[in-house]
């Protein structure tokens, strides 16, 4: 949903996937993934707004990668991942308790180098 593109793009041949090809890029490139009206929505907003769309992209690119592991038994429950987009829904509204202590274990550590 973040990148607009599908699984059966015609981008993804050789081995590559959507999942390998956002996770090559999300740390240092995020922006060759995210949607490009994604990126206009925020354009003339305020730095701080900026930031908060910025963490939730992130957070979502990482859930994502997380959510569509090869091994399933490294994927998070629905429960968890209903957890963390419950959470995100909060940060975005403002909900200044709302944290990304994540039920996940959402950082970079936790995503295999599948």
């Amino acid at each position: 949903m973040v990148s607009r593109k599908r699984p059966t793009d015609d981008m993804f041949t050789q081995g590559l996937n959507l999942h390998k090809w956002v996770k090559s890029h999300y740390r240092r490139h995020m922006e060759h993934v995210v949607d490009s009206t994604l990126v206009q929505t925020t354009r003339d907003q305020s730095p701080d707004v900026k930031k908060m769309w910025d963490v939730a992209i992130g957070e979502l690119l990482e859930m994502g990668i997380l959510c569509t592991q090869d091994s399933p038994s490294n994927r998070p429950t629905m429960l968890d991942a209903a957890d963390d987009l419950d959470r995100l829904k909060r940060y975005l509204s403002g909900d200044t308790t709302a944290t990304f202590a994540s039920s996940l274990g959402i950082s970079s550590s936790t995503i295999s180098d599948d």
